[in-house]
Order: C-alpha cells, then sequence, then structure tokens
C-alpha cells in the first residue's frame, strides 16, 4: 500500500486506501442520479418534505434538478439543495456535491477543488467508499495551498444546530449501546462536527462498535493504530482490527490486511495470505488490490499462487 504524507488529521482516512498518483479520476463521472418512475408525483411529494428540512427529499430534489428531469435544469437549485442535503450528513449528498465541485459544470459551477475535498472528507468520514475513491484522486491533483484552504473550510464548517442534534442523538443511542450510533460518535469526535477534534475519544467509541461488529469501525481501529492517532502505533493490533473487518467482507480492509501481509507490518510477511486478501478485495472491485495483486504474484511460485486462490476460494464472510 502506497502511502502519501497526511497534510493534516483532519483529513480523515486519506491513508485508508492508500493514494496512488495513477488513480483514475472517476469522480467525473460519479454525480449520483435520482430517477423516479412518476415525476410529476415525485416533484409534488418532494418540494415540501424538502422545503421541511428532510435531506432524502433534498438530495432527491437536487438530483432532478441536476439532470432537468421534470424541471428545467438548473445546476444553482441542484446544488442549493444538494448543499441542504449534504449539510445533514446526507453520505451521497456529500459526495454529489464534492464531484459537481470537482469536475464543474461549464458556463455554470467553475471546478473548486478545496470545496470538493471538503465534501468528500465529510462523506468518506461516514465510510462512503466511492467518497474516499474520489477523495484520494483528487488530492494528488491540489496544490498544498489548496488542500489546506480545504482543511480550513472543514474546520470552519459547522453548522452547529444539525451537528449538535446529530450528536444529542447519537451519544444518546451510543450509550445504550447501539453500534451504529457508537460509529456515528467515534466519526463525529475524528472528524470534529460541533465537537473538538478528539482522537482518543473517537477511538473509545469506535472500539465499542468493533467490539460489536461494525465492520467500518473494526477497518477504522486499525487505520488509527496503525498511524498511531489518539493510541501509540501498533501494527500487532492494527492487523487485529483489519483482520475483523476484512473477515466480514470490507474490501477496503482485505486490500490494507493484504498489503500489510506483504509488507510483515504487524504479522510474519507472507505472500500467500498476501495473494489471498488482494484477491478478495479485488474480486469486489479494489481497483488497488488489482494492482497490487499483480505486482506480488511476480515474486510468488506457481504453488504459492495457487494456495492463495485455493484459500481465496474457502473464504466465508462472517455475518455483519
Amino acid at each position: 500500500m502506497k502511502d502519501l504524507t497526511r497534510f493534516s488529521p483532519l483529513v480523515f482516512m486519506v491513508a485508508f486506501l492508500g493514494i496512488l498518483a495513477g488513480c483514475a479520476t472517476g469522480y467525473e463521472k460519479g454525480v449520483k442520479q435520482y430517477r423516479p418512475d412518476n415525476l410529476a408525483a415525485a416533484l409534488n411529494e418532494l418540494k415540501p418534505l424538502a422545503e421541511q428540512g428532510n435531506r432524502d427529499a433534498q438530495f432527491n430534489l437536487g438530483s432532478l434538478y441536476y439532470q432537468g428531469l421534470g424541471v428545467s435544469q438548473d445546476y444553482q437549485e441542484a446544488v442549493k439543495w444538494m448543499r441542504r442535503a449534504a449539510e445533514q450528513g446526507h453520505v451521497s449528498a456529500q459526495t454529489t456535491l464534492g464531484t459537481i465541485y470537482a469536475r464543474g459544470v461549464q458556463g455554470e459551477n467553475e471546478k473548486d477543488y478545496p470545496q470538493a475535498l471538503m465534501w468528500f472528507i465529510f462523506a468518506a468520514a461516514q465510510g462512503d467508499p466511492n467518497a474516499m475513491e474520489f477523495r484520494d484522486s483528487l488530492v494528488v491533483k491540489m496544490t498544498p495551498a489548496e488542500i489546506t484552504q480545504a482543511q480550513k473550510l472543514a474546520r470552519e464548517f459547522k453548522p452547529q444546530d444539525v451537528y449538535a442534534k446529530s450528536f444529542r442523538e447519537s451519544q444518546s443511542l451510543a450509550e445504550q449501546g447501539d453500534r451504529d450510533a457508537q460509529f456515528n460518535l467515534g466519526v463525529i469526535y475524528y472528524v470534529g462536527q460541533g465537537v473538538p477534534v478528539n482522537y482518543p475519544l473517537a477511538l473509545q467509541w469506535f472500539k465499542k462498535a468493533a467490539l460489536q461488529g461494525h465492520p467500518q469501525a473494526q477497518y477504522n481501529v486499525g487505520y488509527m493504530y496503525e498511524k498511531g492517532e489518539g493510541t501509540p502505533q501498533d501494527y500487532e493490533e492494527a492487523v487485529k482490527y483489519y483482520r475483523q473487518s476484512a473477515e466480514r467482507g470490507n474490501r477496503l480492509a482485505q486490500y490494507v490486511l493484504g498489503s500489510m501481509y506483504e509488507k510483515g507490518q504487524g504479522v510474519t510477511r507472507d505472500e500467500v495470505q498476501a495473494l489471498m486478501w488482494y484477491n478478495l478485495a479485488a474480486v469486489q472491485g479494489e481497483t488497488k488490490a488489482r494492482i497490487a495483486r499483480d505486482h506480488v504474484t511476480v515474486w510468488m511460485t506457481p504453488a504459492q499462487i495457487t494456495e492463495a486462490q485455493r484459500l481465496s476460494r474457502e473464504f466465508k464472510a462472517i455475518d455483519k
């Protein structure tokens, strides 16, 4: 796994995937779309709900304006409704808004990489794999000044009413043992959504969710141990949590676990295990795993490759 230097602790999960300079700019085709069967009925239902603050309705309404379905195409209206949904934590709206700013719309919205990166950061913090991929593709195209600006925007972006409500609800449910709320609370403390950034507390809540089998929380705990965030760096602990997530089918964890086996970080170097995990991640569409798989097989014997393929075929993910 190739990692570039972390630009700031605020850029949550930038190195979770690793950043490859040759990564395709997939975000240019990444605008999510909403196509209801009955446009007239959808618009009649969506508009009042969106105006009342329903974030799903806001996202869907923004999508219709973006595509010009049932309404005149209006990118400004699309961005307005997407932003309202994104400000309430709607992950698809955040990813879509990042895409719009990253690609720009000729004659309407200019490219704005800092805005794009900010939204990808927020969506990636919620575990959206597309946002992670788009974010990593974008970072390598940005100047240090643009990255600094994105970090500043992320720090200063805090609709307190939305985040305060989210924090209260997540904290209450998390304390009752709800694993999704525990994961969300970890994200809130990691990113600093309405509260100061606090890595130790983020790690604490991620661990609670991880113990209940939350795959993304397990992945995040592994990352924080790998990078030494909120805890001393510990590759063995990182591998333990990455493995838990990988065994539940998390493709990113499978890819990173394969990388750690290939490098011998926290485990004895084992190319057979590395290839097995790369295979599993690649089958799920993880591009970097396919690249890593092709690289590692160059140094392996036919018997090792056959064994790795057997292990991949016999793998059964643990129920999430």
